[in-house]
């Protein structure tokens, strides 16, 4: 399992980020902003977004809109994590680095 090596405190790569609810009840992740980019021990780079669909665990070609930080399970460069996500939950996706 991949840990974080960039100076940010509280993130996990390896699950889904938690949420709170507001207000209005919306699910509000516990960090952010969504695009917020680190390196991993892997060597690899993960990229903070919201899964647009369910997705499998350990999917090896997820994409990850640029603008808006969606994630889907296809035709991408991108792995989810380790566990399988629902639609709305937020992770981190890995690409290679170099």
């Amino acid at each position: 399992m991949a840990y974080n090596i960039t100076p940010l405190s509280g993130i996990y790569l390896a699950g889904t980020t938690t949420t709170n609810p507001n207000s209005a009840g919306t699910a509000i992740p516990t960090f952010g902003p969504l695009g917020t980019q680190v390196f991993g021990s892997d060597g690899k780079r993960y990229v903070f977004a919201k899964a647009g669909a369910a997705i499998t665990a350990s999917t090896a070609t997820c994409s990850v809109n640029a603008s808006t930080f969606v994630a889907t399970g296809s035709a991408g460069s991108y792995t989810s994590p380790a566990v399988t996500l629902a639609s709305g939950d937020y992770a981190w996706f890995a690409a290679t680095s170099v």
